[in-house]
């Protein structure tokens, strides 16, 4: 395509979102929130499920600790103390 052609197809799609894009906006604000909507809704799933994983871990970890301390003879200790602990 030359210059011209450019320069019409240019002019062409100026027109036609002059003409169409009031009515495609008013159309695509209703789509465009909603998918804002749903990836609110999947944000906050997922920082549930990242919650209930992290406790599930926690409580796992612990659990490994206590099991350790329970094999390891008194006056020696194997596991580092707990950092919150401390």
């Amino acid at each position: 395509m030359g210059g011209f052609g450019t320069f019409a197809l240019g002019v062409s799609a100026a027109l036609a979102a002059r003409t169409f894009g009031p009515a495609l906006g008013r159309w695509m604000r209703p789509v465009a929130r909603g998918a804002v909507k749903q990836g609110i809704i999947l944000s906050q799933g997922a920082q549930i499920r990242a919650a209930e994983l992290r406790e599930a871990l926690e409580d796992l970890v612990e659990e490994a600790r206590e099991d350790a301390r329970q094999e390891t003879p008194p006056g020696q200790r194997t596991v580092a103390p707990d950092v919150a602990s401390v």
